[in-house]
C-alpha cells in the first residue's frame, strides 16, 4: 500500500524537521530508543522518568533550542533575559511531561494506527508539520505541490510514514476518546450568538464606589474576624528557602581605561576635523541625547553629578574636554554658551552636549568573574557556604521565601536559580548562574509547607476584602430604598435624585462594551441583553459599584442570520469544550503521575 511512499530520502527530512526530529530524539514520542526492553535501571544521560517512560538529555536540550527560539522570534530577535531562558525551559519541560503522559496513556489504552487510517491522513487531513515544508514565498501552502510530491514515486515517506503512525494518528484518538463526551446543546449555541451580536440601551442608577466617601475603615476585630471566617482563601504554596552570593558583573580598572584610551582618539577626531562633535555624538553616545548632538540644553549648577559640572563650569566655551569619569561613564564634554551674573561674574548656567560611553565589564573581567564564582562554588558545601562567604566578604543575600515559579526575591532574573531550589536537597550547592547582572551560586534551604497564610502576611488582602463588603453593604443601603421607589411606580430619574445616586441612559452597548461608571463588559452587559425591555432588574454588581438597571431596547435575533451561523458557532464551542476537557484530564493525570526530575543535576551554564 506504501509503495508511493517509500524511495530514496529527498525533500522530506527538512520538511518537518521541526517535529520530526524531535520525534527521532523522543524515539517515537518521548524515550522508548533510551532503553532495552525490559530494563528499568537508570541509564547515563537520562534526566528523568514520567510513568516509567524516559526524558533524555538530548530530547531536553532540543526542546529548550526550539522554544529558546520562538520566545527570541516573539521578541524580535533580541537577546532573551534570563527569565526568558528559563521560561523555555519550563516550556520545554512541560511539553516532555505531557507528550510522555500521553504516549503512556495511549500505550495503556492500545491505541494504533491502520495502513487506511495513515494514507487518510496523507491525502486528506496532512499535519500543519508536513505542509510547512511546501509554503510558498507568501506564506501559504501551496497544496498542489504538496499533493505531486505524495504521487511522487521517487519521494521518500518512510519517516513521515512512521511520525504519523506513531504520533499524529494515536495522538488525535487519544484526543478523541478523552473529549468524546464533550457536548454543546442549542442553548449554548444561542447564547454565544448573542454574545456576538447582541445590541441594548438600558437605563441604571447606582452607588459608584470610588465616590462613596462614608464607609468606616475596617478595624483590626473586623479584620480578624473576616480572616478566621474565610481561611480557605489565605492559602499558601509551598515556598522554597535559601541564600545566595552575587559577583557583580562590574568593569574593572581595564576596562575603564580601555574607553578612555577611546573617548581620547574621538576627541582627536573632533579637534582635527575628522568629525565634528554632533556627528561623533550620533555615531558613539550611549546617551539618549545622541539624535540631538548631544546637546543636554541649559542647566545650573545642580543638575549635574559633581565631576561633570566642575568641567562644564570651568571649560570655555567652544574647548573640548578630556574625557570626564563619572558613575555613568566617560564624557567628552563641549560648553556652547555660559551666562553669568553681571555683578559677580559667576558663571550660574551653562549650555553644553556630550558624548557618554557608558563602561561595562570587558570579556576578561567577565571571564574573571566566572573563575571567581566558580572557585567559590568548588571550595563550599552546605556547611561552609555561608562561614566561607562571611569569611571572603562576598556579597551574601538571605531571601524571603519565594513560592514556585518566581524569582528569588530581591534579586531580578533569578528564575533559573529559584528553578534549582525547587528541585534541590536542603544543603546542596547550585552550579554558577548568570543574568545580565551577576553570578551567583546558591545554597539551597529547608522548604517551607503550604497551608494557611499568617494573618500578617495577608493583611493587605483580608483588610481589602473587609473594605469591598463595607462598600458593599453601604451601597446597597443606599440603592435599595430608591429601587423599591421604582417598583412602587416612582421613574428611575426621581429616585435617583431623591437618593443622590447617579444616573444615566447608557448609549448602545454589546456584551464587551464599556458602560460609563459601569465598567467593561461586565454582568450589567450580559444581564441587560438577556433581560426583558421595560422590567427591572434591582441588583448587580461590578467593580466599579453596585446598579440597578432596566433594558430600554434590545437588538432583536436576526434568526435568519442565527441558523447561517449556528453550526459554525457550535463546532467551535464544541473545540472549545473539548479542549478544557483534555486540558482539565491532562492536568490530572500530571498531578498524579510518577515523575522522577534530575534536571537539578545537570550544569547550569550561563542561562
Amino acid at each position: 500500500m506504501f509503495k508511493l511512499l517509500r524511495s530514496k530520502a529527498k525533500i522530506f527530512y527538512w520538511v518537518i524537521a521541526a517535529t520530526f526530529i524531535l520525534f527521532l530524539f523522543l524515539g517515537g514520542m518521548t524515550g522508548r530508543g533510551c532503553q532495552a526492553p525490559g530494563t528499568r535501571q537508570l541509564q547515563a544521560g537520562i534526566i528523568a522518568t514520567v510513568n516509567g517512560i524516559d526524558i533524555s538529555s538530548q530530547q531536553y536540550d532540543y526542546t529548550v533550542r526550539q522554544q529558546t527560539a520562538m520566545l527570541r522570534q516573539q521578541s524580535g530577535g533580541n537577546e532573551l533575559t534570563s527569565n526568558q531562558y528559563a521560561m523555555a525551559r519550563q516550556r520545554a519541560w512541560d511539553g516532555l511531561v505531557r507528550t510522555a503522559i500521553a504516549e503512556h496513556a495511549i500505550k495503556k489504552r492500545d491505541i494504533g494506527a491502520t495502513d487506511a487510517e495513515i494514507l487518510d491522513v496523507f491525502q486528506n487531513d496532512p499535519p500543519q508539520e508536513i505542509l510547512a515544508g511546501y509554503r510558498n514565498e507568501e506564506g501559504q501552502v501551496d497544496i498542489q505541490r504538496y499533493f505531486a510530491d505524495l504521487q511522487n514515486p521517487e519521494s521518500d515517506w518512510t519517516r513521515a510514514e512512521q511520525f504519523v503512525r506513531e504520533s499524529v494518528i494515536p495522538q488525535r484518538k487519544l484526543y478523541q476518546e478523552i473529549t468524546a463526551d464533550a457536548a454543546v446543546g442549542d442553548e449554548q449555541v444561542r447564547e454565544e450568538y448573542l454574545r456576538q451580536t447582541g445590541r441594548a440601551v438600558a437605563e441604571y442608577m447606582g452607588v459608584v464606589y470610588s465616590g462613596q466617601t462614608d464607609v468606616p475603615e475596617p478595624t483590626a476585630d473586623e479584620v480578624q474576624a473576616w480572616y478566621e471566617a474565610h481561611p480557605d482563601d489565605y492559602q499558601q504554596e509551598e515556598r522554597y528557602t535559601c541564600q545566595v552570593v552575587r559577583f557583580a558583573k562590574e568593569a574593572a580598572e581595564a576596562d575603564w581605561s580601555e574607553i578612555e584610551e577611546f573617548m581620547a582618539e574621538v576627541r582627536a577626531e573632533i579637534i582635527a576635523g575628522d568629525k565634528d562633535f554632533a556627528m561623533a555624538a550620533g555615531e558613539y553616545s550611549d546617551d539618549s541625547s545622541a539624535s540631538n548632538g548631544g546637546d543636554l540644553g541649559v542647566f545650573d549648577r545642580n543638575r549635574m553629578v559633581a565631576p561633570f559640572t566642575e568641567v562644564a563650569f570651568s571649560l570655555p566655551v567652544g574647548e573640548i574636554s578630556q574625557p570626564v569619569r563619572t558613575p555613568f561613564g566617560y564624557h567628552l564634554i563641549e560648553v556652547l554658551e555660559r551666562d553669568a551674573d553681571t555683578t559677580t561674574g559667576e558663571i550660574y548656567q551653562v549650555r553644553a552636549r556630550h558624548i557618554l560611553l557608558r563602561v561595562t565589564p570587558g570579556p576578561e573581567t567577565i571571564d574573571l568573574l566566572r573563575d571567581a564564582a566558580g572557585d567559590f562554588r568548588d571550595r563550599v558545601d552546605g556547611t561552609t557556604f555561608v562561614m566561607t562567604a562571611e569569611a571572603e566578604a562576598h556579597d551574601l543575600v538571605s531571601p524571603d521565601p519565594f513560592p514556585a515559579g518566581r524569582d528569588i526575591p530581591t534579586l531580578r532574573q533569578t528564575l533559573s536559580g529559584a528553578d534549582w531550589v525547587r528541585l534541590a536537597q536542603h544543603g546542596e550547592v547550585s552550579p554558577v548562574f548568570e543574568n545580565d547582572d551577576f553570578m551567583y551560586v546558591v545554597l539551597a534551604g529547608e522548604p517551607l509547607p503550604g497551608g494557611d497564610a499568617p494573618l500578617e502576611t495577608v493583611r493587605g488582602q483580608v483588610t481589602l476584602a473587609v473594605r469591598q463588603q463595607k462598600n458593599l453593604a453601604t451601597a446597597r443601603a443606599k440603592l435599595g430604598p430608591a429601587v423599591g421607589e421604582v417598583q412602587m411606580g416612582t421613574t428611575m430619574a426621581e429616585a435617583a435624585t431623591a437618593h443622590d445616586l447617579v444616573h444615566a441612559l447608557s448609549d448602545t452597548f454589546t456584551v464587551n462594551s464599556n458602560v460609563q461608571n459601569v465598567g467593561y463588559g461586565t454582568e450589567f452587559n450580559r444581564l441587560a441583553m438577556e433581560g426583558t425591555v421595560g422590567q427591572l432588574i434591582p441588583e448587580v454588581e461590578t467593580l466599579r459599584g453596585l446598579f440597578a438597571l432596566t433594558p430600554r431596547w434590545i437588538a432583536e435575533v436576526d434568526e435568519d442570520d442565527y441558523l447561517l451561523r449556528k453550526e459554525g458557532l457550535r463546532a467551535a464551542l464544541l473545540n472549545r469544550e473539548q479542549a478544557e476537557v483534555f486540558e482539565e484530564w491532562m492536568s490530572a493525570q500530571v498531578e498524579s503521575a510518577d515523575i522522577l526530575d534530575l534536571r537539578g543535576r545537570m550544569g547550569a551554564g550561563g542561562y
